[in-house]
């Protein structure tokens, strides 16, 4: 037993318990990360007995016991404020467990890999989302009905946050949220949009909504500062409600503090939940996802000072490695693939070298390792092939260049006999999530276009004047297009400052675009059956006049304008899409009737899971919309549809051409 001595060394079972003298806190550490905290002063002694590290009180009661295995040292640091509300820790396995005393629950959606970090000595959490757009991968603290996290926040708040972005070339201009709880109010940090930013840049930006009215109002308080990628950052967003200021820190600095009077608005019901990797968007679905790491996060009761904060910032510094530094940038890949043993596996990043080995070690049974040379494809990408006896497990990836070490995550890996063929990809009212486009404009056509994606899916409505326009909804701009004429709605801006474009036109881009790209046309149901019939046959019309007819395919959610396109063109490949079991057609009436396929959701084919074998015995295409989060896309390429519609079909293409690559070279073979 060591009683409060300044300075003591103790050798036990390969753990070193190290002390300092003259600090203020006993630190217990495990894989790198603080498990344990308390004041010097309230620690009497430490006890090493049976295989068990128990820290004790000056009354004699136990503070803190943990096997000694689980311990790699203990410390004494500068003292900083506890994270009262929640403390989150990633661990080895992939899951993250709250350290906090409230101890609240994490829900892990997706698989978040978690990686560790040799520049911060923790495992940090790994999201692979797209930038700003649906949460495939991220944990879930819920507090809706945690009345005592609410009080907390409600009466001023901190968040802290390590974090690091990754992307390739400019950072999008878009909200992308790393530890939030939003939606309709509530609070959390981010990176802002440029319109939003101090310096008029993509920033990291603290978000409360706080008001005298009990109305949500955003107070964006940016930092001036924009992510680098694989750069990792401190940030801290404190709401003050006595002083009604908010405050953001990078880096132990105060980067802006703007007025935030009143209270604070919580998010909407079924909300109430802090995303870490992704934005609350219901009960169970989640935007404006993270693509990086995020190495911790924490909420504390109190509104923390410019001193109490430096001291947070400084101790991640003590904490940390400077000279670990990662040799591969932006790795990206997809855990859940299916793959099979001999197969070659790609990762994709910039930095690899010929000779960087791989090590795959399945986490669940530490005796399965695998060891395999990278071999470098090109600037951005390398392959490794994977053993003749791999099997299905969930491993844990590193990459080593002589001494250097980079852990690049778990991945899930599914081992089977053959491939799945894969999904051909949609682009969803063309490719809009990235660059300067909009949902169905020229520019996002040209994107899917440039892409050679296998389609760009475009919805198209009847003016009252019988012109083809382009549109999702039946209004823009507050006029409604089908009831309006030409005149009336040509000088219509999209989001992107596009006017409102015509069939007309995007026929004529199919028609000289060197791309295999397809148009897949929806033709919108109008307010009567009259005006449907007219949709369709004018559309089916200039589809022939254009000469893109091999071009073009067409679906609908009205049966009859299904039907009514057949009619005219018997050869047209046609596809009936539904959303809801009440309107479901069965493969058979489908062939009955010539319509070429089908166009589900997910929720309804799960429904109907013997709808995709019946269609393909019938000879029909099965498609499925609109698929946006990374897990419901690998899984429907592994679940032998065709086609796939998606708002982010760059990720849906990287699916579908690593079941294409692998499946022709086990042809080639």
């Amino acid at each position: 037993m060591i009683r409060n001595k300044l300075f003591a060394v103790l050798l036990l079972g390969g753990v070193i318990l190290s002390f300092a003298a003259g600090e203020d806190d006993v630190c217990v550490f495990r894989k790198g990360a603080v498990v344990y905290e308390v004041a010097a002063e309230e620690v009497d002694s430490i006890a090493v007995a049976e295989g068990n590290i128990t820290l004790f009180n000056k009354a004699g009661a136990m503070l803190y016991a943990t096997p000694h295995g689980n311990v790699d040292s203990i410390r004494f640091l500068p003292s900083v404020p506890r994270a009262d509300i929640l403390d989150v820790m990633f661990t080895e396995d992939g899951s993250a467990v709250d350290l906090s005393p409230l101890a609240n629950v994490t829900h892990k959606n997706g698989i978040p890999s978690c990686r560790f970090s040799y520049q911060h000595n923790r495992y940090a959490a790994h999201f692979n989302n797209p930038w700003a757009g649906t949460g495939s991968n991220y944990f879930r603290i819920n507090y809706e009905s945690r009345a005592v996290v609410k009080n907390a926040l409600a009466d001023g708040h901190t968040l802290e946050a390590l974090v690091r972005a990754e992307y390739d070339g400019v950072i999008a201009d878009k909200e992308a949220k790393f530890f939030t709880s939003h939606q309709s109010g509530g609070t959390g940090l981010m990176v802002c949009t440029k319109a939003n930013g101090k310096n008029k840049r993509t920033e990291f930006a603290f978000l409360p909504s706080v008001s005298t009215n009990g109305a949500n109002s955003w107070k964006y308080t940016p930092s001036g500062i924009e992510p680098v990628s694989g750069q990792y950052y401190h940030v801290v967003g404190v709401w003050n409600q006595e002083e009604g200021t908010s405050k953001i820190y990078v880096d132990g600095q105060l980067k802006n503090t703007v007025p935030a009077v009143g209270n604070l608005h919580f998010p909407a019901v079924g909300c109430n939940w802090f995303g870490i990797g992704a934005d609350p968007a219901g009960n169970s679905s989640a935007h404006m996802a993270w693509n990086g790491d995020v190495g911790f996060v924490r909420i504390y009761d109190a509104p923390l000072d410019a001193s109490q904060v430096k001291s947070l910032y400084e101790r991640t510094e003590i904490l940390s490695n400077p000279h670990a530094k990662d040799f591969i940038q932006n790795v990206k890949f997809y855990s859940g693939l299916n793959v099979t043993a001999g197969s070659s596996y790609i990762l994709y990043g910039t930095g690899f070298e010929d000779g960087d080995i791989v090590t795959l070690t399945d986490i669940l049974h530490g005796n399965k390792c695998y060891t395999a040379g990278l071999q470098k494809e090109n600037s951005s990408m390398a392959g490794f092939i994977l053993p003749a006896d791999f099997v299905t497990g969930l491993y844990r990836m590193v990459i080593q260049r002589g001494e250097m070490k980079q852990d690049i995550g778990l991945n899930q890996f599914n081992v089977v006999q053959s491939l799945p063929r894969g999904a051909k990809v949609i682009a969803h009212r063309g490719f809009w999530t990235t660059g300067n486009a909009s949902q169905n404009s020229r520019a996002s056509l040209r994107q899917a276009f440039d892409n050679n994606f296998f389609g760009a899916e475009t919805d198209i409505w009847i003016t009252a004047d019988d012109s083809l326009v382009v549109n999702h909804d039946a209004t823009l701009g507050g006029i409604r297009l089908d009831t309006s004429t030409y005149e009336q709605v040509k000088g219509l801006a999209l989001s992107n400052g596009e006017r409102l474009p015509r069939l007309r036109e995007f026929l004529k881009m199919l028609r000289t675009a060197t791309t295999q790209t397809k148009l897949v046309i929806e033709i919108k149901t109008h307010g009567s059956t009259a005006r449907n019939m007219a949709a369709a046959a004018a559309t089916v019309k200039m589809v022939e006049e254009m000469n893109v007819k091999d071009q073009v395919e067409y679906i609908a959610f009205n049966y009859d304008i299904c039907k009514k396109i057949v009619e005219l063109d018997p050869k047209a490949t046609v596809g009936f899409l539904c959303g809801s079991t009440n309107s479901i057609k069965t493969p058979q009436e489908l062939y009955r009737d010539g319509i070429s396929g089908l166009a589900y959701t997910r929720a309804v084919m799960a429904s109907h899971p013997d709808f995709i074998s019946q269609a393909h015995e019938l000879g029909l295409i099965v498609k499925v919309w609109t698929v946006d989060a990374v897990d419901e896309i690998i899984d429907t390429n592994n679940s032998d549809y065709d086609e796939i519609l998606t708002n982010y079909p760059d990720e849906a293409q990287w699916v579908y051409n690593y079941y294409l690559k692998n499946n022709t070279s086990k042809s080639d073979k």
